[in-house]
């Protein structure tokens, strides 16, 4: 993996949309849990709002951008988790990059992050892995739901470590050094049934990880 250089900044309405038109129809799909290919800028018409909400961060190299992470308070110390990174870029380490500033980040520390995956996005279950989440019950068809609770404290962090008893060594699909530590579990959210299509939300929409290729 060549290493990349990148800016971390607040989401702009025109960062989003470059991001937006650079992922293909399938990592759109993936990314909103939706069915066949949907297009750019169907994608931009309907969900534009939903890639600003929350704690909205872009990746840019340059002037490009190449990732965007969401994170959606839905209520008192719990937020959803969200990441897109244009097709171009996969593998290089910005989705990781992205979801450790977040999670390493202290004003998030107590609360309860998590992510919806649907099955068979192996890479992005590792990326969330690696980053400590766990996966808990769901009962959406076609989908899997991962938690993980911030640490509070270097302390908490260790014992995440050495208590989490899911520890994974090696390079993970994004390229970068896996570590993976179970969190406690925190209610699940409740939503309408997925079945193909996208769950929307006061707050936000799934949060289906990517990248997968």
């Amino acid at each position: 993996m060549t290493a990349v250089i990148m800016t971390v900044e607040p989401a702009t309405p025109g960062a989003v949309e470059s991001l937006v038109r650079a992922c293909s129809p399938e990592s759109l799909a993936w990314r909103f849990t939706l069915p066949g290919r949907p297009a750019p800028a169907w994608i931009l018409v309907r969900y534009r709002s939903f890639l600003l909400a929350g704690t909205a961060l872009v990746a840019k190299l340059g002037d490009a951008a190449v990732g965007l992470v969401n994170l959606v308070p839905e209520g008192e110390g719990r937020a959803e988790l969200g990441v897109l990174v244009a097709d171009a870029w996969h593998r290089r380490g910005i989705a990781s990059a992205l979801v450790r500033g977040l999670t390493e980040d202290p004003r998030w520390a107590g609360w309860t992050l998590h992510a919806t995956v649907q099955v068979g996005n192996a890479p992005a279950e590792a990326l969330l892995r690696a980053h400590g989440f766990h996966p808990v019950p769901t009962f959406e068809r076609g989908e899997k739901e991962f938690e993980r609770v911030v640490p509070t404290s270097m302390t908490s962090v260790m014992k995440e470590v050495v208590d989490g008893g899911v520890g994974e060594a090696g390079a993970g699909p994004d390229g970068v050094q896996r570590r993976a530590a179970a969190a406690d579990a925190g209610r699940r959210r409740h939503g309408p049934a997925g079945r193909g299509g996208p769950r929307e939300r006061a707050t936000g929409i799934a949060a289906a990880l990517l990248p997968r290729g």
